[in-house]
């Protein structure tokens, strides 16, 4: 597979990510403009279940 870069890109270090597409892709989730720096958390949420109900990668 060959990808031409535009010619912005010579003599550059570049990045390029490739995905399957057969895949889904996961798309980032960001709060609403209205609740935004507006949400306090009180208490302790992360110790809140154990450890092994948060399924977290090991």
């Amino acid at each position: 597979m060959l990808i031409e870069l535009p010619d912005a890109c010579n003599n550059r270090r570049v990045e390029i990510i490739v995905l399957a597409a057969d895949e889904p892709v996961t798309v980032g989730r960001r709060l609403h403009p209205h609740i935004a720096g507006r949400v306090q958390i009180n208490g302790d949420i992360l110790g809140s279940l154990p450890e092994s109900d948060w399924d977290l990668p090991r």
